[in-house]
């Protein structure tokens, strides 16, 4: 099993969120995979906290739909539902898109040369390969956007949403970086040229792109998906 690194040491009001974070990034990079058998004790254990924060961030994590607590028994890292992967990327195209409306009025040429000079990191993590890095510049992209609308609030409620669709997005990184980073780039232009409908269909084109990939994702990993009907 993976073993977690020792968090660093932090106030105790804010040892929940720094399990939470560690023990949602596992899980949604698949460091963490569906089936996997997590106790409070061990986690505890790996970053060096007690099992208070670590029972907590359990619970959140459960009401999240990432974990599966059963009493008297492992709690386990759920699998997949395709289902909350469409519902949330249904979520998470309405406040996008709403956002990247926005930005086209309030966008400025340094934003388009700060979003143009993450393009170039992307295509690094491209060039690489790294679907970890891409993972996080993907998100610095998108929170971006969000930024530029003068919305960075929906960016947490995106977040907040968006984490079963994550883990189906990091799987199609497999074989998709190349293709998500120019889906960016067309945003990008859009958004440089002010134009509004090409800005939307082009975010929304890209957002539902992980509609398409399901099936070739289920191929791959069938195990790791929840049986559906």
């Amino acid at each position: 099993m993976l073993k977690l690194e020792p968090l660093p040491q932090a106030p105790v009001q804010s040892a929940t969120d720094l399990v939470f974070d560690t023990i949602y990034q596992a899980v949604v990079q698949l460091d963490l995979p569906p089936g996997t058998r997590l106790s409070e004790a061990e986690v505890a254990g790996w970053l060096h906290v007690s099992r208070q924060p670590v029972r907590d961030a359990f619970y959140r994590l459960a009401h999240r739909g990432f974990l599966s607590i059963r009493p008297q028994r492992a709690t386990l890292v759920t699998k997949i539902s395709e289902t909350e992967v469409l519902r949330a990327a249904f979520i998470r195209i309405a406040l996008e898109t709403a956002c990247i409306r926005e930005a086209i009025g309030r966008v400025t040429e340094e934003d388009i040369s700060g979003l143009r000079a993450q393009l170039a990191r992307q295509a690094e993590a491209v060039r690489r390969q790294d679907s970890r890095a891409f993972h996080g510049l993907d998100e610095a992209f998108h929170a971006t956007l969000c930024d530029i609308a003068g919305q960075p609030k929906v960016w947490g409620l995106i977040h907040e949403q968006k984490g079963h669709m994550d883990r189906a997005r990091f799987l199609s990184l497999s074989f998709n970086q190349a293709g998500a980073h120019g889906e960016h780039a067309q945003i990008v232009e859009a958004l440089a040229a002010r134009d509004t409908g090409a800005a939307i269909a082009r975010l929304e084109m890209h957002l539902s792109k992980i509609r398409g990939h399901l099936g070739q994702i289920r191929q791959a990993h069938g195990a790791f998906f929840e049986d559906e009907p």
